[in-house]
């Protein structure tokens, strides 16, 4: 079955055709490249695939985990992130000032579940939530070597682990789809080597 179901979609800007008429169709647990040179409309595609641009042309449906076909044309971003769609981007943008685990902790505030008074008087809810939270980010950070730094600043990391923790965060938000846009830029070969090994864990 298919998750992601693009259909000829085109984007123009101004008179300029960026992507015309591009077909893309996943299935679950589907591992996936997009590949051509600088310019070639890459990140257009996958700006439109999350909903920063709306495609002139075409549709886009996601299929979630209930079989429910939903077409995210159109659609904010924050709202196509909630059906569970998430990415990382080619300039790393993590909370550089947090560390590395409350930038973990920050990707699943779609799913929290208590109230602000919930959260001040820290009820059972609040309690459990959090701590539900806590260990997810751990586990996945233990799955990409980054436990050991969960209390440091996200910006004192080394350039390939920054990248980890982006990558960790996406995974975090629980999202069924995760586009990675240029994953290996900056890295050397060796880092490159460890980040193809850590992407087919996670799949």
């Amino acid at each position: 079955m298919n998750v992601l179901q693009a259909d000829h979609i085109s984007i123009v800007f101004g008179g300029l055709k960026a992507v015309d008429d591009v077909t893309i169709y996943a299935k679950k647990g589907e591992l996936l490249g997009l590949i051509g040179p600088n310019g070639a409309g890459k990140t257009t595609i996958f700006n439109m695939l999350t909903g920063v641009y709306a495609p002139t042309k075409g549709n886009i449906a996601y299929v979630n985990g209930s079989g429910a076909e939903i077409n995210i044309k159109g659609m904010q971003p924050y709202k196509v992130a909630r059906i569970g769609v998430s990415r990382t981007f080619q300039n790393i943008r993590l909370f550089k000032n947090l560390s590395v685990l409350d930038n973990m902790l920050i990707s699943m505030h779609k799913d929290v579940g208590y109230s602000v008074f919930g959260a001040i008087t820290k009820s059972g809810r609040y309690l459990n939530t959090e701590k539900e939270f806590y260990d997810k980010a751990l586990k996945i950070l233990k799955a990409v070597k980054l436990d050991g730094k969960k209390g440091e600043y996200a910006k004192n990391l080394p350039y390939g682990e920054q990248r980890k923790l982006e990558i960790a965060r996406a995974i975090a938000t629980g999202a069924e789809i995760v586009f990675l846009d240029e994953p290996a830029a900056g890295m050397n070969p060796s880092e490159t080597e460890e980040l193809a090994d850590l992407i087919q864990i996670l799949k």
